[in-house]
């Protein structure tokens, strides 16, 4: 079964024979094609598993939080989002293998539910695209896509089981247990098959401001993958998979008061990948579906898409690649409160891409250049246009230039005349808006990237004009002031005329000596409404995140991690910045074991004693542990 595992949920990876595919470093994500990671265009970072396991991450958010142009969205009950270069979360597309997960985070305000339910044992990598990508992935990659690659099977069996469990410094002692088991492998010499499972048991933190109420709900979840592979021959695969994800969020509201929803989501279907000498080819059929019952409110949510999509490339020479894709989408999304169904509606979603990639000047310039048309039930065809170049000044040294449109149609809630919604928890009311328009934006890139074995630099400048961008806009009883006693304020989702996103992206990494490396990213962030010429929101001004790695004993590892946050708009006042430190030790047990444990936020920062303007927090200081058996 050796061929088998070569492209095994390949992610529409189709890696030829040829010596060069198996030498150099082959991503996918930023144009739907393998290409060497070094002529991606700007705008590409990976997140590998060893990046993972140093972060214990659990989530996809905190997989990605130290990439450059990436920072965290906290949101209600401790749940963190992720915001692309000033774009709303809701305007990255995240895949898995590269298929889509059912976009919530607006039907669902306020949610994680995507960054959620990945089996974490089972990631390989994580590639991350900055910027519009709309010409390759339609709406919802306004911002740009975050997918998760899992380990393909390889033709012996091979896993990795670990255990985990950790605390919370305060007076509650809240505590995080979590179990994470992969397994591949072959079944015969034409079958494979691959499973993941992943248990999460946290307890709420309390708020020790408010007696009784949680800052940081708790959580118990089921996460489970599995595929079953079937390679005829060389050139043909088949996928059958299914992915599911059962989680319990409960925040305390008081003594006799609790904020409780139950997440089901899943995704399941099929995948046919042809490799051929000249052609490859791909086709997905599947379905992705969320559903969310919030017991507090008595209120139900459904949200599907069902999803085909194929893909295929032609090398009709050496030097020039032939890109074709075309998919269809059908969404729908019902809302039910106390029994009364509140929406129900269904739009459909259809596109068609070409891209067509030269390497000139003995492969020192690659041109690549595309369109995607897309049609949507309620909106006019959009055409999103993207052009990329890439240039060697020398061996290590490239200089990069991208140029790309995108849009985002207006989800089914925000779009629906009748959504009247008004929170419990603060005098608010939200209200949707049949006339919205969808949001476009049009992007600007240039970067300069430097890597040898000991050191990788780059500086990319970027800017996105966004047109329509869709904002809440105060229309009763607004700020400053409280409401009048009894009453709430009132906001409507409207569009912004325009809107700007630009700034300048740093990133250093070194090998300081055999045992010693050091990474570093910065991030400068510049927003404007230019209909009001303040800031946007919630986006902030700096980021910077700072690694060193160190080997000082045998088969052990030390690793110290910073990120700073610069000051960010929330209402009409400035917030404080802050710097969150974190300690992790490995120490491998011979050839199969591992031990780790740490310090996540070594300083126990909390967001509310450093600014009142921050609404949600963070957890408090953590300390965990955590053994891995791999065979």
């Amino acid at each position: 079964m050796a061929t088998l595992p070569v492209s095994a949920t390949a992610l529409g990876e189709t890696e030829r024979e040829a010596p060069r595919k198996q030498l150099e470093h082959i991503v996918v994500t930023a144009t739907r094609t393998d290409i060497e990671k070094k002529n991606a265009p700007t705008g590409y970072s990976e997140v590998s598993r060893s990046d993972i396991d140093r972060k214990m991450a659990s989530t996809l958010a905190e997989m990605v939080q130290d990439v450059p142009g990436v920072a965290l969205d906290n949101e209600m009950d401790g749940r963190s989002q992720i915001r692309i270069r000033g774009f709303t979360p809701s305007q990255t597309l995240i895949l898995i293998n590269g298929r889509r997960i059912n976009n919530t985070d607006v039907l669902q305000g306020h949610s994680d539910f995507r960054m959620t339910q990945i089996p974490t044992a089972a990631i390989e990598r994580v590639e991350v695209v900055r910027g519009p990508t709309s010409s390759l992935y339609g709406a919802d990659a306004l911002g740009g896509v975050v997918n998760a690659i899992l380990r393909p099977p390889s033709d012996t069996w091979a896993g990795r089981v670990q255990a985990r469990t950790g605390i919370v410094d305060n007076d509650d002692n809240a505590q995080e247990n979590g179990l994470s088991l992969y397994s591949a492998g072959p079944v015969t010499s034409t079958i494979g098959a691959l499973l993941s499972v992943d248990v999460i048991d946290r307890d709420g933190t309390l708020n020790p401001d408010e007696p009784g109420v949680d800052e940081i709900e708790g959580r118990d979840s089921l996460n489970g993958l599995g595929s079953l592979f079937y390679r005829p021959s060389e050139s043909h695969e088949f996928e059958l998979f299914f992915m599911g994800s059962d989680d319990q969020r409960r925040a305390r509201q008081g003594a006799s008061a609790t904020r409780a929803v139950d997440i089901f989501r899943y995704s399941s279907g099929v995948r046919y990948d042809y490799s051929g000498s000249q052609w490859t080819s791909r086709f997905d059929v599947y379905r992705s579906r969320s559903e969310t019952e919030s017991l507090h409110l008595g209120r139900e949510e459904q949200h599907t898409d069902d999803i085909v999509d194929l893909s295929s490339s032609w090398q009709w020479s050496a030097n020039h690649v032939l890109t074709l894709g075309a998919d269809y989408r059908e969404e729908h999304f019902w809302r039910r409160t106390h029994g009364t169904l509140e929406n129900d509606d269904t739009v459909e979603h259809s596109g068609a891409l070409i891209q067509h990639r030269s390497n000139l000047l003995d492969d020192r310039l690659i041109v690549t250049l595309g369109t995607r048309f897309d049609d949507h039930t309620n909106y006019t065809g959009e055409i999103s246009p993207r052009a990329g170049v890439v240039f060697a000044l020398s061996d290590n040294t490239r200089l990069k230039a991208d140029y790309g449109q995108g849009f985002s149609a207006p989800d089914l809630r925000r779009s629906d005349a009748d959504y009247d919604f008004t929170f419990t928890t603060i005098p608010l009311r939200i209200l949707g808006n049949a006339d919205l328009e969808p949001e476009r934006s049009e992007s600007f890139s240039v970067a300069l990237e430097h890597e040898t074995d000991q050191v990788q630099t780059s500086i990319t400048l970027f800017r996105n004009d966004i047109t329509d961008l869709i904002d809440l806009r105060c229309i009763e009883h607004c700020p400053p002031g409280d409401p009048p006693p009894g009453e709430n304020e009132v906001r409507i989702y409207t569009n912004v005329d325009s809107a700007i996103t630009q700034g300048v992206e740093l990133a250093y990494s070194q090998q300081l000596t055999p045992v010693a490396s050091v990474h570093a990213n910065y991030t400068y962030l510049d927003t404007e409404n230019e209909q009001t010429g303040e800031a946007l929101e919630k986006r902030p001004r700096e980021r910077m995140n700072l690694s060193l790695i160190l080997s000082p004993w045998h088969q052990g590892e030390l690793n110290l991690r910073s990120e700073y946050t610069g000051p960010q708009l929330r209402g009409d006042e400035w917030t404080q910045d802050y710097t969150l430190f974190h300690l992790g030790v490995t120490q491998r047990l011979g050839t199969q074991w591992q031990l780790r444990g740490g310090v996540n936020n070594l300083t126990d920062q909390r967001l509310a004693d450093i600014d009142d303007n921050y609404t949600n927090e963070i957890r408090g200081r953590y300390y965990y542990l955590a053994v891995d058996w791999e065979f």
